[in-house]
C-alpha cells in the first residue's frame, strides 16, 4: 500500500554547492569494480547517490531535485497526486470536500505524531500554512489565489477561503508548502530551522538522524508514522553526495550505492553496463526551452523572434543534447506527459498551429519583414551546466549569416538572479535579449506549464514569465481554463491558448526530458510522471 508519493517543482533556485567525495571516506568500502552493484549486505539499508545537496531540510527550501532526495521524506502533505499523476488522493487529511468554487475543507487524521512523538495539532498546520505566506518564500507563488485558512480543533478541519476561482487549486494541497511541521520547533529553531536532526520534525515515513555536510545523510524509519513503519521495505536510507556524475557512475558500478536518480546521456552506458542495476526512465514534467526578452529590442518584434527561431535544428539539439532520455517538445512549451488530456486534440493542434524548422530562406524572409532586414546581434544567458546547448543554438543562428548571438555564461550561483529579474541593468531592465532555461511543472494540468510562462500576471521581479510577453486575449483563455471544471471545457480553451502561443513564439520548446534511474536488482521502485511531488523511499521495496 502506497501512504505517501511526492513529487517537486524544476528549481527554480540554485543547486546548493556540494563537495566531491569518495565513497570509502564515507565509510563504504570499495568493491571489485566488475560491473556488478555489490551494495549493502543488509538490504534494509539503501544507498542513495547524488550529485548535490539541500540547502536545508526546511520546507521553504525544497526547490531542489537535491531536497526532494534528501528531506522530502520527513514530511507529509495533506494529499499525494495519484500514480500516474491526473488526481490527488488522501493523506495527512482522510477527506476533503469542495464547499464551493472558492471554499475547500480539509479533515486531518486523528492521531498524526510528529517524529518527536508530539501530536500534530491543527495550530500546527495552520502555522506551516500562514508561514508559506507569511515568509513569501518561494513556492508561495502556488498560495496566488488563498484569501484565507482557517482550522477548527475540536472537528480537525482546515478551510481554505480562496479570492478567486481556480480549479487547479485541488492539487496544491499535494505540493510542498503543504509539508505540515511543527510549530513549537520551528518556532525555537528560527532560521536554523532544518540545519540538524533536532531542527527537522515531520510526519513522514523518516526521520533524518545525521548529516554531515558534502558527504553523507542519514535517514531512519520513523516508528511513530501514521502510515504504519512496519510496512516500509527501507529501514535505512544512506544519502551519499558526489558531485561529478561520472564518478557517482562510478561509485555505482562498484557497488558503493544503490541507486541513482537524474543522470545525463553521457554517462549511460556506464549505467547499462552494470550487470546487476536496472536503468529505468520515465515520461515527466520538465522541459528545455530558448526565451526571448520580448519587453525591448530585438525581440519586442515578432519577425525577429521568428527569424531565430527557423535557424534552429530542434531535432539536432534534442539529440545532441538530450540523447537518450530527450524527445523534441513543441514550439509552445508543453511536454508529453502533459499532454494526457485528449492526446490526439493535442497532436492535432499542434500540427495545425505555427511550426518552425531550420530554414535559412526563411530567416530571410521573417528578417525582411522585421524592423531588421540586414540582421541584428543579441546575447543569450547561459548557466555553465548548458555550456553544450548554448554553443549548438549559436552555431545554428549563426550560420545563417545575418544574425549573430553572442552567448554570455553567468555563474550557476547567480544565473536565476538573472533570469528572475533580481540582477537587472541599471534602469531596471533584465539584462539578457534571450536565455535558455527550462520548467518543471507542480502538476501535469497543462496550466502548470501555461500559466508561469505565458500569463502577463507573472511578469516582473521573481516572475516566472521571463520572456515579459503578454496578450490580453490568451490571459482571458487562461483564465477561464483556471476556473473550467472539466477536461474537454479546459481542452477549449488550452488548444486556443497554444495557438496563439505558438504564432507569437516568445519561447521556443527545445526538448523535454525523461526522469531517469538506476536501481540495484535488489529492490523494485515505478516511476510516476510527477516526480517532483510523488518520490519517497517508502516506495522502494525489497525483492524477496
Amino acid at each position: 500500500m502506497n501512504m505517501k508519493k511526492f513529487s517537486k517543482k524544476l528549481v527554480t533556485v540554485v543547486l546548493a554547492a556540494a563537495t566531491m567525495v569518495s565513497m570509502t571516506a564515507c565509510g563504504s568500502s570499495p568493491q571489485d569494480g566488475t560491473g556488478t552493484s555489490g551494495g549493502s549486505d543488509d538490504n534494509s539499508v539503501l544507498k542513495v547517490g547524488y550529485n548535490s545537496e539541500p540547502a536545508s531540510f526546511d520546507p521553504a527550501d525544497f526547490t531542489t531535485v537535491a531536497s526532494l532526495y534528501a528531506g522530502y521524506d520527513c514530511y507529509d502533505t495533506l494529499l499525494n497526486f495519484t500514480q500516474d499523476g491526473t488526481d490527488v488522493e488522501p493523506a495527512l487529511a482522510d477527506s476533503w470536500e469542495e464547499v464551493d468554487p472558492l471554499t475547500y475543507t480539509y479533515h486531518i487524521r486523528e492521531g498524526v505524531k510528529f517524529s518527536d512523538g508530539n501530536e500534530l495539532t491543527m495550530e500546527d498546520v495552520l502555522y506551516t500554512l500562514q508561514r508559506v505566506t507569511e515568509d513569501g518564500y518561494y513556492m508561495s507563488y502556488l498560495f496566488a489565489a488563498v484569501d484565507s485558512f482557517e482550522v477548527d480543533e475540536a472537528t480537525r478541519t482546515l478551510t481554505v477561503h480562496l479570492a478567486y476561482e481556480d480549479s487547479t487549486w485541488k492539487y496544491i494541497p499535494a505540493t510542498s508548502p503543504f509539508c505540515i511541521m511543527e510549530k513549537s520547533v520551528a518556532e525555537a529553531a528560527g532560521d536554523s530551522y532544518g540545519s540538524s536532526p533536532e531542527t527537522t520534525v515531520g510526519t513522514g515515513p523518516y526521520k533524518l538522524v545525521s548529516w554531515t555536510s558534502g558527504s553523507e545523510i542519514v535517514m531512519e524509519k520513523n516508528e511513530y508514522w501514521w502510515g504504519d513503519p512496519d510496512t516500509l521495505d527501507i529501514d535505512t536510507v544512506e544519502f551519499y553526495i558526489i558531485e561529478d556524475e561520472s564518478s557517482l557512475a562510478m561509485a555505482a558500478k562498484s557497488g558503493q550505492v544503490d541507486f541513482v536518480q537524474g543522470f545525463s546521456n553521457d554517462v549511460k552506458s556506464v549505467y547499462d553496463s552494470i550487470s546487476d542495476m536496472t536503468v529505468m526512465t520515465g515520461n515527466g514534467t520538465t522541459a528545455y526551452y530558448m526565451l526571448f526578452n520580448t519587453t525591448s529590442e530585438p525581440f519586442n518584434d515578432e519577425n525577429a523572434r521568428k527569424a531565430v527561431v527557423s535557424c534552429l535544428n530542434v531535432s539536432e539539439i534534442t539529440s545532441v543534447v538530450g540523447g537518450a532520455f530527450a524527445s523534441e517538445c513543441p514550439v509552445a512549451v508543453l511536454p508529453e506527459a502533459t499532454q494526457y488530456m485528449d492526446e490526439a486534440a493535442w497532436d492535432e493542434t499542434i500540427s495545425g498551429s505555427a511550426t518552425y524548422s531550420q530554414d535559412y530562406d526563411k530567416v530571410k524572409e521573417y528578417l525582411a519583414a522585421s524592423a531588421y532586414p540586414d540582421g541584428f546581434e543579441f546575447d543569450y544567458y547561459y548557466s555553465a551546466k548548458y555550456q553544450k546547448l548554448a554553443e549548438l543554438i549559436k552555431s545554428q543562428v549563426d550560420a545563417s549569416g545575418m544574425i549573430t548571438m553572442n552567448i554570455v555564461e553567468v555563474p550557476s550561483s547567480d544565473f536565476f538572479s538573472y533570469m528572475y529579474g533580481y540582477t537587472t541593468q541599471d534602469d531596471g531592465s533584465v539584462c539578457y535579449d534571450a536565455g535558455g532555461i527550462y520548467w518543471m511543472s507542480d502538476y501535469l494540468d497543462p496550466i502548470g506549464f501555461f500559466s508561469p510562462l505565458y500569463s502577463s500576471s507573472c511578469i516582473g521581479e521573481g516572475g516566472t514569465n521571463m520572456a515579459g510577453w503578454s496578450n490580453p486575449e490568451a490571459d482571458e483563455l487562461l483564465k477561464s481554463a483556471s476556473v473550467a471544471t472539466t477536461d474537454e471545457e479546459k481542452m477549449n480553451y488550452y488548444t486556443q491558448a497554444y495557438s496563439i502561443f505558438a504564432e507569437q513564439v516568445p519561447y521556443v520548446g527545445l526538448y523535454s526530458l525523461k526522469d531517469s534511474y538506476a536501481i540495484s536488482n535488489r529492490y523494485s521502485y515505478t516511476p510516476s510522471p510527477m516526480l517532483w511531488y510523488n518520490f519517497t523511499y517508502a516506495d522502494v521495496s525489497i525483492n524477496k
